[in-house]
């Protein structure tokens, strides 16, 4: 419940379907933003190609979204086949893309289709695959005077401060393990006498 698969960094792998040549680059990535900077990374990165279909999933559950391009290959035959693999490995933050280089032969809808699926195969093998954690991100708003306390309660809970903001009050942005969710908050709540303000986003998966 509190955990899910995905790649631990950036990987690319090479095959080659008949006169074409393809390569798979995969990365985690945590947003929409984060993933197309990695698609646009590649396009830098291997210039020249004649096709950079992409596909990745965020997120679980009911908040799950999935996105794919054929980038203009025929409708359906690049990115849907790789974001059957994605699903398949139940793979999530995760951004892989299907570089194509043509090799003068055509493949046709079908070979289309088995080689963008098995390029996406090749690159999740290559891949370090492993369980993640589910994290939450919280912004907690505390009067000054019980800012250690809060502090410590989310060391205790294994969270992490990602950023302080002193203002009329002290607003802490930090992620920790879902599983800790209820007993950080009650945590909190208790150091702080009542006083802290609690804002989450629970669609985070890192």
């Amino acid at each position: 419940m509190f955990k899910y698969r995905s790649v631990s960094g950036p990987s690319r792998c090479k095959i080659a379907v008949g006169a074409c040549r393809f390569i798979s680059s995969l990365s985690p990535c945590e947003t929409e933003e984060e993933a197309r900077a990695f698609i646009n990374r590649v396009k830098e990165e291997l210039p020249g190609a004649t096709h950079h279909a992409y596909a990745y999933r965020l997120g679980l559950g009911e908040k799950l979204l999935t996105r794919f391009s054929d980038d203009g290959e025929p409708a359906l035959t690049a990115g849907p086949p790789m974001l059957g693999v994605l699903e398949k490995e139940e793979l999530t933050n995760v951004v892989l893309v299907g570089t194509r280089y043509f090799g003068g032969v055509k493949l046709g809808i079908g070979g289309l289709v088995r080689a963008y699926r098995s390029c996406a195969q090749a690159g999740v093998k290559e891949a370090e695959i492993l369980e993640k954690e589910l994290q939450i991100k919280v912004q907690i708003q505390v009067p000054y005077d019980y800012l250690g306390g809060v502090l410590k309660e989310i060391e205790a809970r294994e969270g992490k401060v990602l950023d302080l903001q002193y203002r009329q009050d002290v607003r802490i942005r930090g992620s920790f393990p879902l599983r800790e969710k209820e007993i950080l908050f009650r945590q909190v709540r208790e150091a702080s006498r009542g006083s802290a303000v609690i804002e989450t986003d629970e669609n985070t998966a890192e």
